[in-house]
């Protein structure tokens, strides 16, 4: 029915066509990771993260020769097309050398002379058919029988040609466009990032503290810690049934540089909270009304937290978590998952709101701007480490400690008004300018998909009424496929069955019991019962983390069980 209606509209010549019609599939398949000889040959091997842009010529991963014969895995040769079918359906590239592939792509390989760059811009145009055909619930999937039926429409050979042509005349003169933009969005976030690191070095108001000697940081942090000192005593003496916290008990120094300013640890200079594990909650028990419930997504959009995409929760879990009840001017901080790092602050608060168990809740003290300590949160000493975590760790995590151990050198709270202000005033231009580039970057993106809608709708280029129409076309690609099947057949005959190793899944934490050597995460996700749900393996992991030991080895990381829980 989808296409029915738009059979009439294909230009004269063309036709419409299955992808079983025009292509040969191909599958993929992943050596076994127990065998280190299949690994680290020279033969490249593909996976999703490998198919990036419009030809791919180099893999991250590559095996040997013995791993391409005991696996399931094929080659793509060039010129062949690379479609990934699981977890980003409808991603393509061409291949430009002899490339092995993985479970999650399919290689596709033309006949008739159709022409690579023809199909992956065909591909790309038609990727929405890709998308809605695939299934699963974590992780969505495209089955072979499901992608044989998406239609496409198929242009004589010559029409191809001339397409191509003109789409990459077109494309060639708006991708040097595209990067002279981004490299200024990249330029101003390289600017905003040192304003930044100027702001909390003392740079940006140097000239302010010239005519501005009063205020001093070392003395408002005796202050605070006089006052919180006088309040302990006091609960002390009432005896209450709970001991409060010494949260009187908080390091600083004078700073070397800047005299008035104070070298401070975070621990007690302000109030960092989060979702108890125990505590967390499933989708079943989100309500249609009641308090907010945050995720990474009220992130998202700049500075301020949003709410509109928000959750709700039934009162009594609200009331169950006091310590994340949200404030205005609190501030969130992603602790882990994709959004690792990011960050906003409230500035309302249109209900009842608390989070799930992936943000952190900050709360700035008296010794704070609220603002002043976003910034800081947003600026390159936290992002440093938030880096650090994504690079060094299989799982990134940003743990409390992280933030309450962190040393920060502390203005007066006068000052940190006058930082804020001048961030603010250079953030708005900076933001300004952004929203123009993000714009134009925009209007590019709609040009590109136009032309190339026009182009598979036949009104890019004028049709010739000599070109060979594509039913003829469509008849050679029939008898070559034919022929190129039927001398693989013949081919397969003649070589040895591959060992086939069948193993059964299990768990994570028996599969690390079971191990004599460190593994890697993709492999111990891969060897799971957990390989078609990526969320349920780092659930596991998250449950056994303090029973494992996590190795760095160059890139990559590597899990073991600690000795006494093997």
């Amino acid at each position: 029915m989808e296409q029915k209606e738009h059979l009439d509209n294909l230009p004269k010549g063309w036709v419409w066509s299955n992808i079983s019609e025009l292509f040969i599939i191909i599958g993929g398949g992943t050596p076994s990771k127990k065998h280190a000889r299949y690994w680290g040959g020279d033969i490249k091997w593909a996976s999703v993260k490998d198919i990036k842009s419009q030809f791919i010529t180099e893999t991250i991963d590559k095996i040997t020769n013995e791993g391409l014969k005991q696996s399931n895995t094929n080659l793509a040769s060039n010129g062949d097309i690379i479609l990934v079918t699981r977890i980003s359906p409808g991603q393509v590239s061409i291949a430009k050398d002899k490339i092995s592939i993985n479970q999650d792509l399919k290689i596709l390989k033309l006949f008739g002379g159709v022409i690579p760059s023809f199909v992956y811009f065909l591909i790309k145009t038609n990727n929405q058919k890709f998308i809605s055909k695939a299934s699963g619930t974590t992780v969505k999937g495209l089955k072979v029988s499901d992608l044989n039926k998406i239609k496409l429409p198929l242009p004589p050979i010559k029409e191809q040609s001339r397409i191509i042509i003109k789409i990459e005349e077109l494309f060639s003169e708006i991708d040097h466009a595209h990067k002279n933009l981004q490299k200024a969005k990249d330029d101003l976030y390289i600017y905003r990032q040192s304003v930044l690191k100027s702001a909390f070095d003392g740079k940006l108001t140097a000239n302010w503290r010239t005519f501005n000697t009063s205020a001093n940081a070392l003395d408002e942090l005796q202050s605070i810690q006089k006052e919180r000192q006088k309040e302990y005593n006091l609960k002390i003496k009432q005896k209450q049934n709970k001991k409060p916290k010494a949260d009187y008990d908080f390091v600083f120094e004078q700073d070397t540089e800047i005299s008035t300013w104070a070298n401070a640890k975070l621990e007690n200079l302000i109030d960092i909270n989060a979702r108890i594990g125990w505590r967390g909650l499933t989708q079943k028990e989100y309500t249609r009304e009641g308090p907010l419930f945050l995720s990474v997504h009220a992130l998202n959009y700049g500075k301020n937290v949003v709410f509109h995409e928000a959750n709700h929760i039934t009162q009594e879990r609200y009331d169950e978590s006091p310590e994340i009840k949200l404030q205005v001017n609190d501030i969130l901080l992603c602790k882990d998952g994709a959004g690792i790092g990011k960050v906003g602050i409230i500035n309302h608060l249109p209900a009842d709101a608390t989070v799930n168990s992936s943000l952190l809740v900050i709360k700035a003290r008296e010794a704070f701007n609220p603002t002043f300590l976003y910034y800081f949160f947003t600026g390159p000493t936290i992002q440093k480490l938030v880096n650090e975590k994504i690079s060094g760790s299989a799982i990134p995590h940003l743990f409390q400690k992280d933030i309450k151990n962190f040393n920060l050198k502390v203005p007066p709270i006068e000052e940190q008004n006058k930082i804020v202000e001048i961030l603010e005033t250079r953030f708005t231009l900076i933001e300004n300018l952004e929203k123009v580039i993000n714009k134009s970057l925009k209007d590019i993106e709609l040009f590109k998909h136009s032309t190339l809608k026009k182009a598979f709708e036949g009104n890019l280029v004028n049709q010739d009424a000599l070109d060979e129409p594509a039913n003829i076309l469509l008849e050679r690609i029939k008898i070559e496929k034919e022929a190129y099947l039927k001398a693989q057949k013949e081919a397969e005959k003649s070589k040895p069955k591959k060992e086939k190793l069948m193993e059964s899944k299990k768990i994570v934490l028996n599969i690390l019991k079971e191990a004599e050597r460190p593994i890697s995460a993709l492999e111990l996700w891969q060897s799971s019962i957990h390989e078609d749900d990526v969320e349920s393996f780092y659930n596991e992991i998250k449950n056994i983390y303090s029973l494992i030991t996590e190795y760095k080895q160059e890139t990559e990381s590597f899990l073991t069980l600690n000795n006494e829980d093997r």
